[in-house]
């Protein structure tokens, strides 16, 4: 299973609502911070702790950690 399929499932997992509570999840672009990202995609008035953040970095970019 490559990234890519196995973000989709983690993606569709978390997009199913429990008790009418969602995770939201947000692909940031190259150089943006996760609160870039959160404000970029409008759930600037979600819970953090309901939000996942997902950055793609190159194995060998140490300064993305």
């Amino acid at each position: 299973m490559n990234i890519i399929r196995r973000l989709e499932v983690l993606e569709a997992a978390a997009l199913k609502k429990r008790d009418d509570v969602g995770i939201e999840v947000v692909f940031l672009k190259t150089g943006e911070s996760d609160e870039e990202g959160i404000i970029r995609s409008g759930f600037s008035d979600w819970p953090r702790d309901r939000i996942v953040c997902v950055r793609f970095v190159k194995p060998n970019d140490m300064s993305a950690t």
